[in-house]
């Protein structure tokens, strides 16, 4: 909560400083750059956003290995041979709940209607973690080289719940797209983006503060959301966002997926 206070605080003061800031430079700007740029996306853009996310990772695993076998032949003269593996998988998966996630954009507006920016964010999580582990033996059947049969037999499972936390981070490219230019329109200040890049996040047990559920790779976002001006220059906001991993950077047996939904609120200036 003191954390929370002194977030709330901080972002006063610097609402106010940018006010401030922006009067200065709307007061000693010349008149025609000024009406030119108005309520307007032109020129540099910059932007902050902060809010409530939801993380949902995966992580599977799986070991495949051999272990015995016998070959003999049959009184039909065909070569019969069995084989015995072992087969571990592992499912490691991570929910929580971030606040506050930040997200910082940086780039050009064109045309009072799109803005193309960088971004970098992240965020702390704090949620639940499950292992689940299941232990089974393969069975095969080979005669002649051919398999005739495969039998699955599970030995074994363990599964574990327990209070956890994570970060997740991500970097990025996108647009911003602002298509009612209208300022007298209800849906001015309306807008919906997408972007790709590059995300990770890893969480760690309460408890051991051992690592699991470590997730990376490409992901895409979409959201969409509302603007206010609030000066000629500077506007809030809120947004509804959803990031999805579509590219992992996987291991040899082993599956991940991701997805992260987030509340936003922003302050944004072009």
């Amino acid at each position: 909560m003191k954390m929370f206070n002194k977030f709330i605080c901080i972002l006063a003061f610097a609402i106010a400083a940018l006010a401030h800031a922006d009067v200065v430079e709307n007061n000693i700007a010349p008149s025609a750059e000024k009406n030119h740029q108005l309520r307007e996306h032109r020129g540099s853009y910059l932007s902050v956003n902060w809010g409530l996310s939801y993380l949902s990772a995966e992580l599977n695993k799986s070991n495949f290995g051999y272990r015995s076998g016998g070959e003999y032949t049959r009184p039909d003269g065909r070569r019969e041979r069995t084989e015995y593996y072992g087969l571990n998988e592992s499912q490691e998966s991570f929910s929580a709940w971030g606040f506050p996630s930040i997200d910082f954009r940086f780039g050009m507006s064109f045309g009072n209607l799109v803005a193309a920016h960088f971004s970098f964010g992240g965020g702390l999580f704090k949620g639940e973690g499950i292992n689940r582990k299941q232990d089974y033996s393969v069975t095969r059947t080979i005669v002649d080289n051919v398999l005739e049969s495969e039998k699955k037999e599970l030995l074994g499972i363990k599964d574990e719940t327990f209070d956890s936390y994570g970060v997740y981070g991500s970097l990025g490219f996108g647009f911003t797209i602002y298509p009612f230019r209208d300022l007298t329109s209800p849906l001015n200040g309306f807008f919906v983006g997408i972007a790709g890049g590059i995300e990770a996040s890893m969480a760690r047990d309460d408890v051991y503060a051992q690592e699991y559920c470590t997730v990376g790779g490409v992901f895409t976002r979409f959201e969409l959301g509302k603007d206010w001006w609030v000066s000629d220059t500077w506007s809030i906001g809120v947004g509804l966002s959803f990031t999805k991993l579509v590219y992992a950077a996987e291991n040899k047996g082993e599956e991940m997926s991701s997805h992260v939904i987030g509340l936003f609120f922003r302050l944004t200036r072009g």
